[in-house]
């Protein structure tokens, strides 16, 4: 797997509109190091002491700007044919140090999904989500466009399918459904079921509390509840599973708070989800992935 360094390659541009602060001439001075292609200049500004004339947000975002001189000088080495698997352990380096930023994240999330950890990749491609959408910490000129947002919502959604257990929908924070202005309303929830019923296994239990969650913190006026299955069966007992999959969820929901409107569909194995990429996954994994309960959320 390499990286997508259409969407990367922006980063380079982009960095130069920094706004300069007045008192934290850091802020510029990193990323110009960083333009340069001077990564060692970028670690040594950020390593600086500059909290006389930056903010604790600015030398956050001078940390971040460091870590991005490392991103692309290994965005270069891959495009000279290079794996991205072989600085897994300088990456997580970056993200253990400052958490961030989204694009090292996402990398380490493709890293996780290429060695089939898709319980790491999961949380990787959430957390580059919620660091994307940090408007403070990711002003404009470093974010991702809406269409790698909706993106990194579809990889987190498809690895927490596939993970052997739960990723909770929201790591640092509150649940969302808009992330800059960008609304991901609809969610392929994890819950799972005692085959052949609807009846919640234990790792589907603490998805549902998940959800549960989730709803208190966005507070919909009204949800829906959209069933689906594997191919295994015919198609009349599986429209008819996923609807009470979908019900069953419902009702789980209501019992536990949540007090808007809610509806159940049941659309059986009719409308199978699309994977990044169908051929990384046998067909066991496959008929995983389309056994699932969409929550589709309205304001």
């Amino acid at each position: 797997m390499v990286l997508r360094t259409a969407v990367f390659a922006s980063l380079f541009g982009v960095i130069s509109a920094v706004p300069a602060a007045a008192a934290c001439t850091a802020l510029s001075d990193v990323a110009d190091r960083m333009n340069a292609g001077d990564e060692a200049g970028a670690r040594a500004v950020a390593a600086a002491d500059f909290a006389q004339t930056c903010s604790p947000d600015e030398m956050a975002i001078i940390d971040r700007v460091a870590a991005l001189a490392t991103f692309n000088r290994i965005v270069g080495a891959v495009g000279q044919g290079r794996k991205l698997q072989e600085f897994g352990a300088e990456l997580e380096t970056v993200q253990k140090t400052i958490g961030a930023p989204w694009q090292v994240l996402d990398a380490l999330g493709d890293i996780s999904r290429e060695r089939k950890d898709y319980d790491s990749a999961a949380q990787y491609y959430q957390l580059a989500l919620e660091d994307a959408a940090n408007e403070t910490l990711t002003p404009d000129w470093m974010a991702p466009d809406a269409d790698y947002i909706r993106r990194l919502d579809h990889l987190a959604g498809e690895m927490r399918l596939v993970a052997t257990k739960p990723v909770k929908l929201a790591l640092r924070g509150p649940c969302k459904v808009t992330y800059r202005g960008v609304s991901l309303k609809k969610k392929s929830t994890p819950v799972r079921y005692v085959f052949g019923t609807a009846d919640f296994t234990p790792e589907g239990l603490q998805s549902a509390k998940d959800v549960s969650e989730c709803l208190k913190s966005v507070n919909p006026t009204s949800i829906t509840l959209i069933g689906h299955t594997d191919p295994v069966g015919s198609p009349q007992a599986n429209r008819s599973l996923s609807l009470k999959r979908a019900e069953a969820l419902g009702h789980y929901l209501v019992s536990a708070g949540y007090k808007g409107r809610w509806k159940s569909v049941g659309r059986g194995e009719d409308e199978p989800f699309k994977p990044d990429d169908a051929s990384a996954y046998d067909e066991a994994t496959l008929h995983q992935l389309n056994r699932r309960v969409e929550l589709d959320v309205e304001n």
